[in-house]
């Protein structure tokens, strides 16, 4: 098992995030601390803004702040002082627009609904091939408008983008051999020293394997807590279970 030190260095190197638009990447930095709303700041032509629309989602979602508020704020986010604003986030959101994160493991897009999320990951998947990654095990669709989606598979990712649903009814021999595997395992997401978002930061455990225990996680979680100084470290459970059969049908239809 990598060391926490050498897991993250790794991630870094191989770091990527920005904003997708429909079919296009809109914007994009392998800088870590090149925040989203940072580079919405510094760009606001690049993402349908000037100033004066910037000031106005500011002073509309802070009506009693003091007039000095609004271009101290815009500083701070271009300054990467403040490393997001929600409401100036949603207000792209519902434009088309999404956030993304990719890194060797995981990857993650934001935006208003499924349908805008789902053009997004079709452009992260022509230009980066996530699921084609050895060991990437990870992606989640983020979305305003309806429930997250957590996708852990290749076959599930490829389904998903061409816009099938998932297969019916477990066959008898997908039902036969589920009962010889763990079909949940455990994750661990944290926010690592001298960083200010959170990223994905365990996946296996000692031995190398997937989590399947909540005690060996939880155990995990105290370690990089107590020995590496993670903030607002959590367990997120992942229900990863496959029907072998869909092993055998066309990912891409």
């Amino acid at each position: 098992m990598k060391s926490f030190r050498q897991y993250i260095l790794e991630k870094k190197q191989t770091y990527v995030k920005g904003w997708t638009l429909k079919n296009k990447i809109n914007m994009s930095t392998t800088n870590f601390q090149n925040y989203h709303i940072k580079q919405v700041a510094n760009n606001l032509s690049k993402f349908g803004l000037n100033k004066r629309s910037l000031l106005k989602i500011i002073n509309d979602a802070w009506p009693d702040a003091p007039e000095t508020f609004p271009n101290e704020h815009i500083e701070e986010l271009e300054n990467g002082l403040a490393d997001n604003n929600v409401y100036i986030e949603k207000a792209l959101q519902k434009k088309g627009y999404c956030m993304f994160v990719l890194d060797p493991t995981h990857g993650s897009i934001s935006g208003w609904d499924e349908k805008s999320a789902k053009l997004g990951a079709k452009v992260l998947d022509d230009k980066y091939l996530p699921f084609e990654k050895d060991g990437f095990k990870l992606f989640e669709v983020k979305t305003v408008k309806g429930r997250p989606k957590y996708i852990t598979s290749k076959y599930d990712w490829y389904t998903w983008l061409e816009g099938k649903k998932a297969a019916g009814k477990r066959t008898s021999i997908g039902s036969t051999m589920a009962q010889f595997r763990e079909s949940v395992e455990y994750v661990i997401w944290g926010i690592p020293p001298k960083d200010k978002d959170e990223t994905l930061l365990l996946t296996a455990g000692k031995d190398g394997k997937r989590i399947t225990k909540k005690s060996d996680a939880m155990k995990l979680l105290k370690l990089l807590v107590t020995k590496h100084g993670v903030k607002k470290a959590r367990i997120q459970e992942l229900d990863v279970e496959v029907d072998p059969s869909d092993m055998f049908r066309n990912p891409f239809g």
